[in-house]
């Protein structure tokens, strides 16, 4: 499985609760075992917003949060 999945799969369990990027990155570990790095966890993140299929939140006590989107759940659906 690759981790851009992965972690919309991650996303979409939370249904719709927002994630830290340090909560997405253990959870994918979790998931799928792989030893993935925060840096490319963070780099899927963003590639992920870029393609419209997860949304960060910016916030001053948290840093950026994390929710799939529409987009996002209909990747997961094909």
């Amino acid at each position: 499985m690759n981790l851009d999945r992965a972690i919309l799969e991650v996303l979409n369990d939370v249904q719709g609760h927002l994630m830290t990027t340090a909560a997405v990155h253990a959870q994918t570990r979790c998931a799928t075992g792989a030893d993935t790095t925060l840096t490319e966890a963070k780099a899927a993140l963003h590639r992920l917003e870029r393609e419209g299929e997860a949304k960060g939140v910016s916030h001053k006590d948290y840093g950026i949060r994390w929710a799939i989107t529409d987009a996002g759940k209909l990747r997961l659906a094909e």
